[in-house]
């Protein structure tokens, strides 16, 4: 089965706190940041399947490539992709 790399972007941090704890409570990914860090952040999440991770892009260069190819989606094109 082919797995994929996401790239979710959310400013709300009321709905970036919702969508940590979601995809913690449905996935078993590793963090490379603590949960404070990821959840106040202005940069997008980034969810791995390929390597089974969960983190924040803080790269301003891949952030704008990503973003000029449109691979940036939003926390309901994630949850649609899912199913």
């Amino acid at each position: 089965m082919f797995k994929e790399q996401y790239i979710v972007s959310e400013s709300d941090i009321s709905k970036r706190r919702a969508f940590y704890k979601y995809i913690n409570s449905k996935y078993n990914l590793k963090r490379y940041m603590n949960r404070y860090k990821m959840i106040h952040n202005k940069f997008p999440f980034v969810v791995d399947f390929n390597d089974n991770s969960f983190w924040v892009c803080e790269s301003i260069t891949c952030c704008a490539c990503a973003q000029l190819n449109k691979k940036i989606i939003s926390i309901e094109k994630f949850k649609e992709k899912e199913n």
